[in-house]
């Protein structure tokens, strides 16, 4: 699976998230599925949700475990910020 998305090109964890949420919409209809199962939280909302204040990028009808390589790859250390996986079908902008 290869998403469509240059994490250098972000200096912003807000700009990477919303791009990300993107493309990942776009590839989840190219694989046959829904762009409604990827959605995005900013980090207050993924606060009220009683989890870190951080970006949240989630497809969890997505290709098995997508996140946990997706993590290895979706940072900017230039700009200080990196993606963890929670669980494996969401990512976390954290810095």
């Amino acid at each position: 699976m290869k998403i469509d998305f240059d994490s250098k090109k972000y200096k912003t964890k807000a700009g990477a998230a919303k791009a990300l949420y993107k493309a990942l919409r776009k590839l989840a209809v190219e694989l046959g599925g829904s762009e409604d199962e990827v959605f995005i939280r900013t980090p207050k909302e993924n606060q009220e949700f009683g989890y870190s204040a951080v970006w949240h990028v989630s497809w969890e009808e997505g290709p098995f475990e997508w996140a946990i390589p997706a993590s290895f790859e979706i940072a900017n250390a230039d700009a200080g910020w990196y993606t963890e996986p929670y669980y494996s079908f969401n990512l976390e902008f954290a810095s």
